[in-house]
């Protein structure tokens, strides 16, 4: 082989490995630029999620406190409604007990117009 045929190739070799050495670099650069891009990306979804996860845990408070009110309310309504069905029951036996003693007395003053 001759010399020009020689150095043609070996410039064509250096050029080959110059470029692929600037490709292999621009695409580290490349990859870099990316990478940071993604963890930029990930470190605000991180921020989102916490300052959301924040947020939820104010909103749970403020339910469980409503929650407990209405669990206070609707024990103290209970308490009511049965204290009232007892005393409608006890009405109901003095009524009955009126009645009955108005029986009584009709029967006593009945017995005391005939034996007078």
């Amino acid at each position: 082989m001759s010399t020009e045929v020689v150095t043609a190739i070996i410039s064509a070799v250096t050029t080959m490995l110059a470029s692929l050495g600037t490709w292999h670099i621009s695409m580290k650069q490349y990859h870099l630029r990316n990478m940071d891009m993604v963890t930029k990306a990930i470190d605000e979804v991180k921020d989102t999620v916490t300052a959301n996860n924040a947020d939820i845990q104010q909103h749970l408070a403020v339910i469980d406190l409503k929650i407990q009110t209405l669990s206070d309310r609707v024990e103290k309504h209970n308490g009511v409604v049965e204290r009232t069905y007892k005393l409608e029951q006890e009405t109901a036996v003095q009524a009955e007990q009126i009645r009955v003693a108005n029986h009584r007395i009709a029967d006593l003053e009945g017995a005391k117009h005939e034996t007078a």
